[in-house]
């Protein structure tokens, strides 16, 4: 009969085998810091149960000698005492332990392998891979003719000639709900992920198409403060159904005013965009001190639904008219302690006209 300890040793086995399940499940499913500590579950979880498993099979061999020394062997062969045999119950401990320690490897790597941990290569920032598709390269180059995209049909990554700035198509559909989900309203939305090794104002144009192949609509400029280690995401509403990356260029500079209206945390809930209700969304209330057909609006999100990592920057198209409120809203806000901050809203200066007044706002 086993002693006592050995019942405990028999727990701790459980226990350890719990904590490696639930660190695999958590790797799976979540990202970041609890990626991480996920990590932390199945390590610690796999030496508990190794090393309880070991300290079982070593009293169970004990046991097993202490029987067979202390008994009349005559006895053992009777039906109520089976035979003990030591070299059996030393095999059996060998395979078993060998098994402890290839199921805890195993689940180690599981976890290592999951996508939803964030990479461990510092320059590239952490949890776009799922969203953004590739890192940027250390000397990149441009990639050619561009070709269009749409929704579910990606189009191969940007890169910004020298700068070391890689735009890639959001493929992932939860990172693109996250993205589009509050600021599309009835249109079609593609949204564009900006990795970059070097910190900048980022001038993209952007072509639209009503087909893959046909001739372009229109462009539009749109303009993003990139930083290294953070992740941008550019939402492109339209209501055209295909559109591409034509020309990007990082400006110490850029021709864009971004002191063209002033905000304020939204009180008013109620009239948030129905998107909201399952992405969870941050307002604000913005009044433009200037008309701008086509603003951008950048949040520093605080939250990293979808993949989109935290934390990362949202830029979004709205529309501004002089002294007119309008609220905006940045999508993907879902957890509790999830936060969101705006931090610019630019306009693209208009030739003879609002250059001087930007100059002027930026000598100040």
């Amino acid at each position: 009969m086993m002693p006592a300890s050995g019942r405990r040793y028999e727990a701790l086995r459980w226990v350890g085998l719990g904590l490696i399940v639930l660190g695999v499940v958590l790797a799976v499913l979540e990202t970041g810091t609890i990626g991480v500590f996920a990590m932390v579950l199945v390590l610690g979880g796999g030496v508990l149960f190794t090393v309880s498993s070991a300290r079982w099979w070593n009293l169970a061999v004990d046991t097993a000698r202490s029987i067979r020394a202390g008994g009349d062997p005559r006895a053992w062969l009777s039906a109520d005492h089976p035979t003990v045999l030591v070299a059996a119950v030393s095999r059996a401990r060998r395979f078993a332990l060998v098994l402890s320690a290839t199921l805890s490897a195993l689940a180690l790597v599981a976890g290592i392998g999951s996508p939803g941990l964030p990479a461990l290569d510092p320059a590239e920032p952490p949890a776009t891979n799922s969203a953004v598709g590739e890192e940027p390269v250390s000397t990149p180059t441009p990639t050619g003719i561009s070709t269009r995209g749409a929704h579910g049909l990606p189009v191969s990554p940007f890169d910004v000639e020298g700068e070391g700035v890689r735009i890639g198509q959001v493929e992932d559909e939860d990172a693109w709900w996250a993205l589009c989900g509050a600021a599309m309203g009835d249109s079609d939305c593609l949204a564009w992920g900006v990795v970059a090794s070097v910190e900048c104002d980022l001038d993209v144009t952007i072509s639209f198409a009503d087909t893959e192949t046909g001739p372009i609509a229109r462009t539009e400029e749109r303009s993003v403060r990139v930083r290294p280690g953070t992740p941008a995401f550019i939402a492109s509403v339209a209501e055209e159904t295909w559109s591409s990356i034509d020309a990007a260029e990082c400006r110490p500079r850029p021709d864009v005013d971004d002191h063209v209206a002033t905000w304020f945390s939204t009180l008013d809930y109620e009239a948030q965009p129905e998107g909201c209700w399952d992405l969870g969304c941050i307002g604000f209330d913005v009044i433009p001190s200037r008309d701008c057909p086509r603003a951008d609006v950048q949040f520093a999100v605080y939250d990293g639904y979808g993949g989109t990592g935290n934390p990362h920057d949202l830029v979004i198209p709205v529309e501004l008219q002089e002294d007119v409120p309008t609220t905006v809203w940045a999508g993907g806000v879902e957890s509790f302690e999830g936060d969101a901050v705006l931090t610019r809203i630019s306009c693209r200066v208009q030739p003879n006209v609002d250059r001087a007044a930007a100059e002027q706002h930026t000598d100040s």
